[in-house]
């Protein structure tokens, strides 16, 4: 008898259960299903711009939410995304895939299906009315040159990225799309403030310009991405290529230098010499006049006719009391010219040091004309023309000049 009653009461149990569970299974999958509010105005003016869309899911399920149109033409807002249980918002402003919808009459769908595969959809209505009818636009990107040398050697070392904006954008990114899949950013065009309507230009150099490394030689895809208040969105694409590429890196080598004679009389020549290194991975460009030219002290580089140039490096001297008008007078090339290596480039064959070479740089200075002290320091520099002195006064040396 108390085992009948055991084996009534388990069934009871079990009737319990089975019903708990068929309860639960039978819970609806999706529900609470809200769009607030239901008629929205999408052009930026901060009257009912947006609308809060959310819904409640009792399980983990895989959400798929798109509009159909009143032909019937489908717009995916998700696909398949995976939520966990409990209520999700969503914001939509009456743009998909970046462009705002047309104003109209909407039904928006709603589809979910759980781990079983059961599945639920429900549908609300939202209409959009009012909407910026003015669709958002990059015209005209064009890049020059296609092919640039970020090296710092004034050829080829920038490159201009213009476009224009049909309207005004509250985002715009520009930026080099490497084949690996990196974006290397470009910094805002300094000119128009940042997506104005009208003309934009980027000048670009890879980062050299703040001493850092430029992108990796090879092929890129220049993107030029806006959007506007509403969300409607525009990109432009086009083409770069980056070659020989590298931050210049060269050396006076110990910053040592060797002033000879100590005492100079007025009329004679005083001579230096030093050792250069190019210590980087790109090209050094260089110009003359060659090691071993005698400047005097009614002369400079402009006398001589090898003119300052943006990139160039050169070894200059300069000494106390200078009342030239320019620092480093007298400047001379990094080696001979068969100690260089010549490389084609737009501007015609241009000579180099190249990287891991070392060359001694030596020359004179003969002082025809009265110094202003008469024990004054003489110095050399490493100069980067129209750019920066790579090592200033190297090896300071008094000397006495004889009169």
């Amino acid at each position: 008898m108390a085992v009948r009653r055991s084996w009534l009461l388990l069934c009871a149990l079990l009737i319990l259960l089975g019903g708990a569970l068929h309860g639960c299974s039978g819970r609806r999958l999706l529900y609470d299903v809200t769009i607030r509010p239901d008629v929205i105005k999408p052009n930026a003016d901060g009257q009912d711009d947006i609308a809060e869309v959310q819904y409640t899911l009792s399980r983990l399920s895989w959400i798929t939410i798109y509009l159909e149109d009143e032909s019937g033409q489908r717009h995916d807002l998700r696909v398949n995304e995976r939520r966990s249980r409990g209520v999700r918002t969503l914001y939509f402003g009456g743009v998909v895939d970046g462009s705002l919808l047309p104003d109209g009459d909407y039904t928006m769908v709603f589809e979910a299906v759980d781990a079983r595969g059961r599945s639920e959809r429900v549908t609300q209505a939202i209409t959009l009315a009012d909407g910026d009818p003015v669709p958002m636009r990059i015209d005209n990107l064009n890049i020059w040159p296609q092919t640039f040398q970020p090296n710092r050697d004034g050829i080829a070392d920038r490159v201009k990225i213009g476009y224009s904006l049909n309207k005004e954008a509250r985002r715009v990114d520009v930026f080099l799309l490497g084949p690996d899949g990196a974006k290397h950013p470009v910094p805002e065009d300094k000119i128009r403030e940042m997506g104005a309507p009208g003309t934009h230009e980027h000048d670009y150099d890879g980062g050299i310009d703040l001493g850092a490394t430029p992108p990796p030689d090879g092929d890129y895809t220049v993107v030029v991405v806006a959007e506007d208040a509403v969300g409607n969105r525009a990109e432009a694409r086009g083409s770069l290529t980056i070659e020989g590429g590298g931050l210049p890196l060269v050396e006076i080598v110990h910053r040592a230098a060797i002033f000879d004679p100590q005492v100079v009389p007025l009329g004679d020549t005083l001579y230096f010499t030093c050792t250069v290194k190019n210590v980087g991975t790109v090209p050094i460009r260089t110009k003359g006049p060659e090691p071993g030219t005698i400047y005097s002290t009614s002369e400079n580089y402009n006398t001589l006719e090898q003119y300052e140039e943006p990139g160039l490096f050169r070894i200059g001297l300069d000494y106390e009391g200078n009342t030239a008008g320019r620092m480093y007078p007298f400047r001379w090339q990094l080696g001979m010219d068969d100690e260089l290596t010549l490389i084609d480039t737009v501007i015609g064959p241009q000579k180099y040091l190249m990287p891991g070479q070392s060359v001694t740089v030596w020359g004179g200075l003969r002082i025809d004309d009265q110094p202003v002290m008469a024990e004054p320091y003489y110095w050399l520099g490493l100069i980067h023309e129209q750019v920066w002195i790579v090592q200033d006064r190297v090896e300071p040396t008094q000397i006495s000049i004889g009169f």
